[in-house]
């Protein structure tokens, strides 16, 4: 059998790859292999938890002003972010891209243009694997222009054997909680987001109209919002105008910047 100059060099990065399989540069060879068939911008590694913060596992170096807004995603933008979501859901191991996951109106929120284009750009790829502990091992691909349909299937190919060595790495490599240890030393985000809200309401806010919250500052639409809680699109909209008449507020964006602002007075 002949092989292309190309092959030899894949088969170079792959033995690399699995020479650093217990070793912290796992990463970065497997995205060293992953460039020589797919263009990216940028990868992290992380591991979503259903109780807290993820767990950042390795990253691409960031510039100053990209580690900071990194930063704010780890303590508590991630919430909005429509690949954790994914990740709450029975979700079999494989390889996803964002129009897959995302909301329908997700590139209209304030998340994706003041945090998703600019750490993570126009386009993102993941693969996710859910661990036995309870959480989801993800690596993520950012990139300028969008995956095409043939890099992401080249991606899926991969993904066969890829994720496997993925989850071998993490767990002989990083120090994974517990569910049981994760919920007691994070906290629940997601309860501090709803105090967030409750704190600027003007009124007492429902429990639905929490929910619909997330969901619009995730990029939910009135007429999608309707179809995952099994109501009508008039009830939908009715609670999205309570919820806005008791924040005192008129649009999405609005909602945004009201929870950030509470986040900067957190910390």
């Amino acid at each position: 059998m002949q092989f292309e100059v190309s092959d030899v060099a894949f088969h170079n990065r792959l033995g690399r790859l699995i020479e650093k399989l217990d070793d912290k540069q796992f990463w970065h060879a497997l995205t060293d292999l992953l460039r020589g068939v797919v263009q990216f911008d940028n990868w992290v590694a992380v591991i979503f938890w259903p109780d807290r913060k993820p767990q950042l596992i390795a990253e691409i170096q960031a510039p100053a002003s990209g580690e900071e807004l990194f930063r704010g995603y780890l303590n508590s933008v991630y919430l909005l972010d429509p690949f954790y979501q994914f990740s709450l859901s029975a979700i079999r191991s494989g390889v996803y891209c964002l129009d897959e996951v995302a909301p329908d109106h997700f590139r209209e929120t304030e998340y994706f243009r003041r945090y998703f284009s600019i750490n993570v750009l126009e386009d993102e790829v993941q693969f996710l694997a859910p661990l036995s502990t309870g959480g989801t091992l993800s690596l993520s691909l950012g990139g300028k222009r969008r995956f095409s349909a043939s890099e992401i299937g080249t991606l899926c190919l991969y993904g066969a054997w890829i994720i496997p060595l993925m989850c071998h790495a993490v767990s002989s490599q990083t120090a994974v909680a517990s569910p049981s240890v994760a919920s007691a030393s994070g906290g629940d985000r997601r309860v501090q987001f709803e105090q967030a809200l409750r704190k600027k309401s003007t009124a007492a806010l429902t429990n639905r109209e929490i929910e619909i919250a997330l969901m619009i500052l995730a990029g939910h639409s009135t007429k999608n919002i309707a179809r995952l809680l099994g109501v009508s699109p008039a009830t939908a909209k009715v609670h999205r105008r309570n919820l806005y008449k008791k924040l005192d507020i008129s649009s999405q964006s609005t909602l945004f910047l009201l929870i950030l602002d509470e986040e900067s007075e957190a910390h």
